[in-house]
């Protein structure tokens, strides 16, 4: 009778050290936007952001120095979406009238707030970005500030809006637009679902006229 070959044990599997199908950059950030929306920024970590897309936490430190890193990505992110929703909004008007514009735009931060509640925790949550890229972010934030007084000082030329050279009325509207958003995303104000725009509409609209 023949000699019998000794059984290979099958090879273990590794955890990936690359990621191959797709960007994983973008995926750490979608995992991590994901893990605080469920336990906050507080609790979140960079090796479980790697856990939950299945590659090593080597993998995450060639796109991410640290923690701080990733976070920073998350409000970068959610800085460009939000910019981007503000403008579709403000062109879906189809409108000049600086008061229907500012109302489009103030629809478009509540409802991000709404519908991305992480993403939206960290842009306007503590500083835990220090170590990452803040200067992006901060950069973002000088963009969307641009966009909302690009709006008000085209008010104020057409006459709709008081004349004012200083910044007060742009800062009077944000932290309207952000109070609300804030409100509503922690639940504070029991706002309908679906009727998130039509309250933004009246409660943001009695602010406009104070422009006036």
């Amino acid at each position: 009778m023949p000699a019998q070959r000794p059984r290979q044990r099958p090879p273990r599997p590794r955890p990936r050290a690359t990621y191959h199908h797709g960007d994983l950059r973008r995926a750490l950030i979608d995992a991590a936007a994901a893990i605080i929306g469920e336990v906050g920024a507080e609790a979140f970590t960079l090796r479980e952001a790697s856990r939950r897309i299945g590659v090593n936490h080597r993998a995450a430190y060639r796109h991410f120095a640290d923690k701080a890193s990733l976070l920073a990505a998350v409000a970068e992110q959610g800085f460009r979406e939000l910019i981007e929703a503000a403008r579709r909004e403000i062109a879906g008007t189809g409108a000049a009238d600086p008061e229907a514009r500012l109302l489009a735009a103030a629809r478009a931060y509540v409802q991000f707030a709404a519908r991305h509640p992480a993403h939206f925790r960290v842009m306007f949550g503590p500083r835990l970005n220090e170590g990452g890229n803040v200067a992006a972010v901060d950069a973002l934030v000088a963009e969307a500030y641009r966009l909302l007084e690009a709006e008000v000082r085209a008010g104020m030329d057409r006459g709709s809006f008081a004349p004012d050279a200083g910044p007060h009325p742009m800062v009077a509207v944000w932290a309207a637009m952000h109070g609300l958003a804030s409100l509503v995303l922690m639940k504070r104000v029991d706002v309908p679902e679906g009727r998130v725009g039509a309250w933004v509409d009246r409660i943001m609209g009695r602010v406009v006229r104070g422009l006036r």
